[in-house]
């Protein structure tokens, strides 16, 4: 069979799988965690509804898969984003950016903790922990160099910091075109509440 790429064979290149956790999040972005069913992820993704059980048990289970692979790819173009940053300062800016950008192209995802499951919440805490682990991070570089004030608590500050961040994001869903002006007024936000 060989290796092919994507641009050799766009639709096959595809897979079922692929097909489904991609309809599920467009719902999910779209509409909300409600709208998610297994007739309509199936009709989004072009499938028979069989062949939705046959990869998956439920539809907690499509949904925790769908969670847990777009929170694997945000975190890695968060890390991305990071590493390109130089200085603390350049990592909140970039932490800004990059919740702004989410919230921006997620129109539904702030009731997402709602109605879930027990590994639908696991997914998300996976990349909640994630995310504090790098605010954590940022924020103890920061008071080491001098860049922030030295009586930063990161456990509290964490904490903080972590829920404006939020706030950016849902404001970017509600005024997408605002975004940056939100990412501007954010950085400036949060690194007066550091310096």
């Amino acid at each position: 069979m060989g290796n092919t790429t994507s641009s050799d064979h766009p639709a096959e290149s595809i897979s079922v799988n692929d097909r489904i956790i991609h309809a599920a999040l467009t719902l999910i972005n779209e509409h909300g965690f409600g709208a998610v069913t297994m007739s309509r992820v199936a009709d989004t993704a072009g499938v028979a509804r069989q062949t939705l059980y046959n990869h998956y048990d439920d539809i907690d289970n499509i949904v925790a898969t769908a969670i847990d692979r777009h929170n694997r790819e945000s975190i890695d173009l968060l890390g991305t984003a990071l590493q390109m940053a130089e200085s603390p300062t350049g990592k909140i800016e970039q932490m800004v950016r990059h919740f702004v950008m989410v919230g921006a192209h997620a129109r539904h995802a702030f009731d997402f903790g709602t109605g879930l499951s027990a590994d639908s919440r696991v997914a998300l805490d996976t990349y909640n922990d994630a995310v504090e682990q790098h605010v954590r991070g940022i924020l103890e570089d920061g008071r080491r160099s001098g860049d922030f004030r030295s009586n930063i608590t990161p456990e509290i500050d964490t904490v903080l910091i972590r829920a404006l961040l939020e706030g950016l994001s849902e404001l970017a869903a509600d005024s997408p075109e605002q975004a940056s002006r939100i990412v501007t007024t954010g950085t400036r936000t949060i690194l007066a509440a550091l310096r």
